[in-house]
């Protein structure tokens, strides 16, 4: 089930987990979690969406921390069913 969580809109991407930024500058972020989706194993790609940053680098690597907040609590949410 697609959420929003903290600015970001968090969904399944098969076995990983999208999140996407909704405010400017966009970014997509992709997630491997662990097989029995309880945690993120690691960041597997970050991608800008619409290129409208002066410093795309840093504010993707700035904005990772917020989205894997958001990643963890869909993962909590989903776990939990709700």
């Amino acid at each position: 089930m697609k959420r929003t969580i903290n600015g970001f809109e968090v969904d399944w991407s098969s076995e990983r987990v999208f999140a996407e930024r909704q405010t400017a500058p966009n970014y997509g972020y992709l997630f491997e979690v662990s097989a029995n989706r309880k945690r993120i194993v690691r960041c597997a790609h970050i991608s800008a969406i619409g290129g409208d940053s002066d410093n795309p680098d840093a504010d993707a690597e700035r904005f990772e921390r917020d989205a894997r907040q958001a990643v963890e609590e869909f993962l909590g949410l989903e776990r939990e069913g709700k």
